[in-house]
């Protein structure tokens, strides 16, 4: 059977499945979480819960999610996918003893894909109803489970080199989902780029946070954007030929210009195919009133090191290959800079010298803790043998990716 056709066929067969779980779940009222709100939301001030508990992002097991739906809400949230909507639907969350009887579920990624995806990615937030919910300090949790690849681990690696380089980025562990009790599959947790994250990085966190470099995340009612707009004002108006004094001067003091540097060797190093360095819109900017400069946040690993991202891909202009991103015009003027340029070449080294060549083996370390999830996951397409012989190509590409790098830069 072809892929495609075994894609359909078998996603046919795992939502009748979850059907049938909910209906077991629904038709007898039982006490899972989802009952227990009834459709109505929680009165203000009783939705946050203590910090206590396991550590949701604990990398040394993989954690136990529990999500509950009621039949009707679950109908809901299969009619959203249907209609291409990322609109939330009530549900349950449960972790380590604790239970946000009334959380709001959406689908998470590229619409394009979720006909592909035999199990959702989902979106869950704590203070959709209720602005001021909170579960174990956090607005919302990501839930990711790419049905491209067989071995789920790249957003993790991708941020754990981040972290390890020195940058900030989200914090990233496995988790095997249970619906309404029975299990749904094995997914990357990945930490959320918000409100709290910015308090957990930064001395001062009050600042803009935007989304794809323009969509407002924080602030939102003051809405104060001009000193993005004195941003992109400069790097628009700035052409790629001439004296770029001028704009060298004025992004110093509107960037920070050593931490973007590094956040694109990191980012050029794994490689990566679909991000800041790539011209694409997965990434954050944030406004830091601490030093008024605004810097370049990580997000979306989830095609590192593959197809998309050979290990021969460019070091000065990559910009996606077959996903045919416009070139990033920031980083085509930044390598103008011979100062800069050298720089981003030395955190290169650096980086190809030191985290990089431990991300073979910790990706022998990821594979083989979530190896035996994997195995029992009924909502995958991949076979064990793929999933073994996927975690033994990142390994190799990454050996691949350290010579060609060697090989252009001489050293």
């Amino acid at each position: 059977m072809h892929m495609k056709e075994r894609k359909m066929w078998t996603r046919k067969v795992s939502y009748l499945g979850v059907a049938f779980w909910l209906g077991l779940c629904a038709c007898g009222e039982s006490s899972t979480g989802a009952e227990a709100w009834s459709g109505l939301p929680e009165p203000a001030g009783t939705v946050a819960l203590p910090l206590s508990g396991g550590n949701m992002y604990d990398e040394s097991v993989i954690v136990d999610f529990q999500l509950s739906f009621t039949s009707k809400e679950w109908k809901r949230f299969l009619k959203y996918r249907e209609e291409g909507s990322k609109s939330y639907v009530h549900c349950s969350f449960s972790f380590a003893g604790q239970t946000f009887s009334d959380a709001a579920c959406r689908s998470k990624g590229g619409e394009e894909s979720w006909e592909d995806e035999l199990k959702p990615q989902f979106v869950i937030s704590f203070n959709h109803w209720n602005k001021q919910g909170r579960f174990l300090g956090l607005r919302h949790l990501n839930l990711e489970a790419n049905p491209y690849l067989a071995a789920p681990v790249r957003d993790r690696l991708g941020m754990w080199l981040m972290r390890e380089a020195g940058l900030k980025a989200p914090r990233v562990n496995h988790a095997r989902v249970f619906l309404n009790g029975s299990y749904l599959g094995l997914y990357q947790n990945i930490e959320a780029i918000d409100k709290e994250f910015l308090e957990d990085h930064f001395d001062d966190p009050e600042g803009n946070l935007y989304k794809e470099g323009w969509v407002l995340e924080t602030n939102e009612e003051e809405n104060d954007q001009e000193h993005l707009w004195a941003l992109e004002d400069l790097i628009d108006h700035e052409k790629l030929t001439g004296d770029h004094s001028g704009f060298y001067a004025a992004l110093g003091g509107m960037m920070d210009v050593p931490e973007v540097l590094r956040l694109m060797a990191a980012e050029t190093v794994l490689p990566t195919s679909d991000n800041f360095s790539n011209g694409s819109w997965n990434y954050y900017y944030y406004d830091d009133p601490g030093t008024g400069r605004f810097m370049v946040l990580p997000w979306d690993f989830d095609d590192i090191i593959g197809e998309y991202a050979p290990p021969n891909a460019d070091i000065f202009a990559y910009w996606g290959g077959a996903m045919g991103h416009d070139p990033n015009k920031l980083r085509q003027l930044m390598n103008q800079h011979p100062g800069w340029r050298q720089q981003f070449v030395e955190n290169l080294v650096a980086l190809r010298d030191g985290v990089y060549a431990r991300l073979p083996e910790q990706t022998a370390r990821y594979c083989a803790q979530i190896r035996p999830a994997f195995a029992m996951d009924p909502n995958t397409d991949f076979s064990l043998q793929e999933f073994d012989a996927d975690c033994a190509d990142i390994q190799q590409r990454i050996r691949a990716r350290i010579t060609w790098l060697r090989q252009q830069l001489g050293r």
